[in-house]
């Protein structure tokens, strides 16, 4: 499309046109238009940064809405090493100093609390400190990583620029039964699409299968598109998603794609009776039937991350830890996404499960993203099975590192080797 010419518009063209006073002949692919944003949020990864911009460039100054401004502290564990303890205390500070709210240590994964505490809702725009607030788009939300100098900008004026991308057409046909889950699902769309190519560009979900998936499964889904280098994937929102927010008293807006939205391409993915599948190193995108590596040694399994750190994923991996040993040359740590996840876990015994079984719990937060984070627990020979989203060579570790779902997880702490489950009746 060019300037001037209209058609029907995708979701993401819809959220962005109700944010923007651009005329309507400015909605089109490629273009560039200001926003007007729902949220503002920065974490301890990049947030201390944001701030001492902020203070520079904004003196004395006030943010355009402190309502609109939260902090979500989720990158370093309580006493992780002095620097990021100052870090955190400047965030804090900073916000005592403009009434704004912290969510803070303990609290959760960021991302997660935004829909888990009702701070965002569909069809909002939020940008904050995170490659992967993109995971949002599970919801129907808008959620964008932005850098240091693009925050500090929003949090003063509660605008940005945005280039509206082109939008993938993504299809699933079929189904599949448990053991198989959604990491299962997401890993093979993103070796999908990352054969198909979508760098820079938005993913629809379309298919009869999409409204079997939970919240948390869409998450998932939603979580690996950074990955593929793609900018955000959307689930359009459904009855789930409405009666969901339902309990924040919140009336959600089922946004549809006009039926002649122009996409720039359309693709079918096969899921039919789909296998588990696993992550090889050294990209996330090297993803291979789980046959191929069966029996491969582990040292190290981390359960957790914004892409599986649920109450139901960790519960997942529980049912396959009960009466089980995890193998003395492993070590298993599990890492709830949120506070909420948390109390879960313990209220429905699998917390007691996986403490029985030999692994550990750490607190609510991120894992297994980058250095000073819960879960690397590697080394030159300590080969990590992670159900996070990266596993680029010397990201986590120098070792190698595996990415798969927490039922792979569970079955691979067990055997000492990547592992399928071991399905019982009980």
């Amino acid at each position: 499309m060019k300037l001037g010419e209209m058609t029907g518009l995708t979701i993401i063209e819809k959220i962005i046109k109700s944010h923007t006073n651009a005329s309507d002949e400015e909605i089109f692919p490629g273009n560039i238009v200001w926003i007007t944003l729902d949220l503002v949020t920065a974490r301890d990864y990049a947030g201390p940064q944001v701030v001492d911009l902020f203070q520079k460039n904004y003196p004395n100054s006030k943010t355009f809405d402190n309502e609109k401004i939260i902090f979500t502290p989720d990158c370093y564990p309580y006493g992780n090493d002095p620097k990021h303890a100052i870090d955190q205390e400047k965030i804090r500070v900073f916000a005592k100093e403009h009434n704004i709210q912290v969510t803070d240590l303990g609290s959760g994964i960021g991302s997660h609390l935004l829909f888990r505490r009702g701070f965002t809702k569909p069809g909002d725009i939020v940008f904050g400190a995170d490659s992967h607030y993109n995971i949002l788009g599970a919801l129907g939300i808008l959620g964008q990583g932005a850098g240091d100098v693009m925050l500090a900008f929003a949090m003063k004026t509660g605008k940005s620029w945005i280039k509206i991308p082109e939008t993938v057409k993504v299809i699933l046909k079929g189904s599949y039964e448990w053991p198989t889950t959604s990491k299962d699902l997401a890993l093979f769309v993103l070796k999908k699409l990352h054969e198909h190519g979508i760098t820079g560009q938005a993913v629809e979900f379309y298919g009869d299968y999409i409204a079997e998936l939970s919240i948390e499964d869409r998450v998932t889904l939603c979580s690996l598109i950074t990955e593929a280098s793609g900018m955000i994937g959307f689930v359009p929102p459904d009855e789930l998603v409405a009666d969901y927010y339902k309990q924040f008293n919140v009336n959600t807006e089922l946004i549809k794609a006009d039926k002649d939205a122009k996409y720039f391409s359309e693709i079918i993915i096969d899921i039919q009776d789909l296998d588990l599948q696993i992550a090889c190193p050294p990209h996330p995108h090297n993803v291979k039937p789980i046959e191929e590596v069966l029996g491969t040694p582990i040292n190290s399994i981390i359960i957790g991350s914004c892409t599986n750190g649920s109450a139901i994923d960790i519960q997942d991996a529980a049912k396959i830890l009960k009466n089980e040993k995890v193998n003395p040359e492993v070590r298993l740590g599990v890492v709830p996404a949120t506070r909420e996840d948390f109390i879960s876990i313990h209220n429905q015994s699998a917390m007691t499960t996986i403490l029985e079984a030999g692994g550990n719990i750490f607190g609510a937060g991120c894992s297994t993203c980058a250095k000073g984070q819960y879960g690397l627990t590697g080394g030159k020979t300590a080969v990590t099975l992670t159900t996070g989203n990266r596993n680029t060579q010397g990201k986590i570790g120098p070792a190698d590192v595996y990415l798969a779902s927490p039922v792979v997880a569970a079955a691979t702490a067990i055997q000492g080797k990547i592992a399928k489950p071991n399905i019982r009746d009980d």
